[in-house]
């Protein structure tokens, strides 16, 4: 065999080794997920995942650092904690900051007045505010006030949400 067939041999071994080991690495843990009428996934959880929960019987949200998932139960700063004492998980969103944008749109509306007011003085109209200015402006603050309570979304657990714990394969754990 000359240099280039061994070459390429020697690639064609590299790409098969490399598309076996793929299979075998992408699922070695446990994992916890949020299904949504027995069904769909509609959130996952990996060890050095961020979580908050409520436990049942409690009305504060606990969050902390996944530091292991059991079979029943994960592990957070070192406490166990049995998935079945969990009665509503909370997400928090990040694709946007609903907070900010709910409080920018409470913010416009005493500007709204205040734009209301200068546009009556440059006209030299009275009144300044009529009702209608004052339920926009009541609107929008409502507006922001509800917009701001979409940053977090609570999930109770039950009939419609489940989190339950998918084992890691046991083809690998032998």
């Amino acid at each position: 065999m000359n240099n280039y067939s061994r070459l390429i041999c020697f690639s064609i071994v590299i790409l098969i080794f490399s598309f076996i080991g793929s299979p075998v690495s992408a699922q070695t843990q446990n994992h916890l997920i949020l299904k949504k009428n027995g069904y769909h996934n509609r959130l996952q959880y990996f060890t050095g995942d961020e979580i908050s929960f409520i436990r049942k019987g409690n009305s504060y949200v606990e969050n902390g650092i996944l530091q292991g998932i059991g079979t029943d139960r994960i592990i957070i700063a070192g406490q166990e904690i049995p998935v079945n004492t969990i009665s509503t998980l909370v997400f928090d969103r990040t694709s946007f900051n609903f907070k900010s944008g709910g409080t920018l749109i409470m913010l416009a509306s005493p500007l709204y007045l205040i734009l209301g007011a200068v546009n009556a003085f440059i006209q030299d109209s009275r009144p300044i505010w009529t009702a209608g200015s004052f339920i926009v402006a009541g609107s929008i603050a409502a507006t922001g006030l509800l917009f701001s309570s979409l940053q977090v979304r609570k999930f109770p657990l039950g009939k419609k949400f489940q989190l339950r714990i998918v084992p890691s394969d046991p083809v690998l754990n032998h």
